[in-house]
């Protein structure tokens, strides 16, 4: 979702066009753009497909006018068809909206509306807000006090910007548990759904927070919150984010550039952390218990943290965000602690149970990549990593960099108490190296890979202890971009019932760590490969005895059979999926039905 306003006069609809491809990757299946035109009429156009094709159907760029609002949708109220695609306009055809989000109560507000005699084209939720306004418009004085009386109405978790030929100067907004920023550019504003929408022209931002709403002109920011009753004021930042990083810099996809950005991700992000974690052995100290909270790849980097916490006597649970009030949401108290684990900072389930924890008293400490984002402002305490912007849906470098932050996180409580963590801080320090190499030595080995397994159906990946997350991440990846089913799971568990489905050529990967566990993953190769298994292992690179057993081999560096390990043993597993998808003809930035942040739960 994007919207431009242009206090030069200049023509916006290229950037708005612009703005939307930027954004591309978060998935869509329509996309639409409306302006308002100098004479003041409002010029709308929308349909189902991808945006460089609507662009040669619609003529997007070719749109007249100096503010407008934009949209990509993924269907989630009615069907994938044209009048469903926003944005979405009232009976007058005067006032347009674009939202992300539900609207909870759309069925009880659209029959009201009808009742009234407004007539609706759309199965949408989304549609019921430019007609509650326009209701509303019929006994208010301004269209202020219209839109504010509409959002006091709407109930959900939602974020939307609005443009009306009634003030064509203006972009109204509003911010309701679900992601929207504003971009201040050189006499030019933006609003949108996230920051690199508009990187390449601003990196100044105020980020909006749950209650926001108001409007951009050209005498700038109006801004109150629905919470606090009142005006606001919200500070302009300016993000260290480049416009750069929001490019694919060469590469044929983000994803494969997120991957080789890696080394520098982990690099920033220890820096970061260093600096972040001043208090951190205290808050860790005080709990009674400790639950990390996370979802999709982000929880399996809470996996990973879970076991690293043990390594050093730390008990703590890492718990899927969506299941949590219904585990421990009655258990959560005040001596507790909560680390809350997401990527965007913005992901439904995990501001849910956090908002529950806190609620309980509970400390909530946020590990996320969004500066600002509504985790932070949940949270006591926040780290933020220094992975930059991730374009790609399916995460690949916040997942090294969460990892990156449990470890260090960790190693400061392990050494504080005591305990002889070794060179462990130094060679984290060090990984982006062995993280360089290890890109260098399997990419080759992944593509030649990918050439057997594009026509697979289903594979299997195995991991134990340590290893277990970065095995789970590797499927997870695998069935994202490459739609082959493959499911990760714990190598001790293979003979209650997965090695029923193992017959000649299925494929089993294997994360092979040189720790306690290896005799016994070991044996789980051999039962594999004794049913006709294709086994593919990572490990590490003096490891010949899993490399004898292996069909396949990837190689890591020696010395990370610990806390360390999936700084490395994952990189093998995302190329992997990442040249089979590509081998499979699909585009592993946009998979389908999925978006980079679940903002809805």
């Amino acid at each position: 979702m994007g919207a431009c306003l242009s206090l030069l006069g200049v023509n916006i609809a290229p950037k708005i066009l612009k703005m939307l491809k930027n954004l591309e990757c978060r998935g869509y299946d329509s996309a639409g753009i409306a302006v308002i035109n100098p004479n003041g009429s409002i010029d709308l156009r929308k349909d189902v497909g991808k945006i460089d094709e609507l662009e040669k159907r619609l003529k997007f760029s070719e749109m007249i006018g100096y503010i407008g609002i934009g949209h990509t949708r993924w269907a989630t109220h009615g069907a994938v068809t044209q009048w469903n695609a926003h944005p979405h306009i009232d009976c007058s055809g005067k006032i347009v909206v674009v939202h992300n989000g539900i609207i909870e109560n759309y069925v009880d507000l659209k029959r009201d509306l009808e009742r009234k005699g407004h007539k609706f084209r759309t199965q949408t939720d989304t549609e019921v807000i430019p007609h509650l306004i326009e209701e509303h418009l019929k006994e208010k004085e301004t269209f202020l006090e219209a839109f504010e009386a509409a959002i006091r109405e709407l109930k959900g978790a939602y974020a939307l910007a609005i443009i009306t030929s009634l003030e064509p100067e203006r972009i109204y907004f509003a911010r309701f548990f679900s992601p929207l920023v504003i971009g201040i550019g050189d006499k030019e504003y933006f609003v949108a759904s996230d920051i690199p929408a508009f990187l390449e022209w601003t990196q100044r931002v105020i980020i909006l927070h749950d209650g926001d709403y108001g409007y951009v002109s050209q005498d700038g920011v109006f801004l109150k919150n629905l919470f606090v009753g009142d005006f606001v004021k919200r500070d302009t930042m300016t993000v260290e984010w480049t416009k750069e990083m929001a490019e694919k810099g060469g590469f044929e996809h983000f994803m494969l550039k997120e991957i080789h950005e890696q080394p520098e991700s982990v690099r920033r992000t220890i820096i970061m952390a260093e600096k972040q974690m001043v208090d951190m052995v205290s808050m860790l100290d005080d709990a009674e218990d400790i639950y990390i909270v996370a979802a999709g790849t982000s929880y399996y980097a809470s996996l990973h943290g879970q076991y690293a916490f043990a390594k050093y006597g730390l008990k703590s649970r890492a718990i899927v965000s969506s299941e949590f009030l219904e585990e421990i949401g009655t258990f959560v108290d005040k001596d507790d602690v909560i680390i809350g684990v997401s990527q965007s900072g913005e992901t439904a389930d995990t501001l849910k149970a956090l908002r529950h924890a806190k609620n309980r008293g509970a400390k909530i400490i946020a590990i996320t990549n969004v500066i600002g984002s509504a985790i932070t402002r949940i949270a006591d305490k926040s780290i933020i990593m220094g992975a930059g912007p991730e374009i790609g849906v399916a995460a690949t470098k916040t997942f090294t960099a969460q990892v990156a932050t449990l470890n260090y996180m960790i190693l400061k409580w392990a050494k504080a108490h005591g305990y002889d963590v070794g060179n462990l801080v130094e060679k984290l320090r060090n990984a982006p190296e062995d993280m360089s190499l290890v890109l260098k030595d399997n990419e080759d080995k992944a593509k030649k890979l990918a050439e057997e397994m594009y026509v697979k159906t289903n594979a299997y990946y195995l991991g134990r202890g340590l290893g277990l997350p970065t095995a789970l991440e590797g499927a997870l990846k695998m069935k994202e971009i490459a739609y082959i089913h493959a499911e990760g799971y714990p190598a001790g568990e293979s003979k209650h019932g997965p090695i029923a489905l193992v017959e000649p050529g299925f494929p089993i990967f294997a994360v092979v760590l040189k720790d306690e566990t290896y005799h016994r993953m070991q044996i789980a190769i051999e039962e594999m490969k004794s049913r006709g298994g294709y086994i593919v292992s990572v490990a590490e690179m003096d490891d010949t005895h899993t490399q004898n057993m292996s069909d396949f081999s990837f190689f890591v560096p020696r010395g990370y059979s610990n806390i360390l390990a999936p700084l490395v043993y994952v990189i093998p597993l995302q190329l992997v999926a990442y040249y089979t998808a590509v081998k499979r003809g699909y585009d592993p930035d946009k998979p389908r039905n999925l978006a980079k942040s679940v903002t809805v739960e």
